[in-house]
């Protein structure tokens, strides 16, 4: 039996990186706020809508400090899932919103504007 064949790079969908912080009065769970953003994709772009978006979680990014993180989804839905997060206003009840701080290309150059910087600011 033969193995599936997996697409090479060149042929799969291009992604976006959308940078986030959480703005909040009490320390936001990450679990929390992934089970706020779940709950609010399906709400407002639905369950065909949040496939096609591909929304994936890059986990080890989250800095629970500044609470702030990576998201990556396609590059044609950067700007449905912009508005789907800003709709997020409640997270384990406590008011908080989400932040977008850009959108780039890759997680290298993600972490390099938008984390390493505030590493050296502070």
């Amino acid at each position: 039996m033969a193995e599936p064949k997996i697409l090479p790079p060149s042929m799969r969908p291009p992604k976006r990186y959308i940078v986030y912080e959480v703005i909040s009065d009490t320390p936001v769970i990450y679990g929390e706020l992934v089970n706020a953003i779940w709950t609010t994709t399906m709400e407002f772009l639905g369950e065909l809508g949040g496939a096609e978006a591909n929304i994936w979680f890059v986990h080890n990014t989250y800095d629970a400090k500044r609470q702030a993180g990576i998201i990556k989804c396609r590059h044609d839905s950067v700007e449905k899932v912009r508005a789907m997060l800003a709709l997020i206003s409640v997270v384990s009840e406590s008011k908080c919103m989400v932040h977008i701080l850009g959108v780039t290309g890759t997680i290298k150059s993600a972490k390099s504007k938008y984390f390493s910087s505030q590493e050296k600011s502070e």
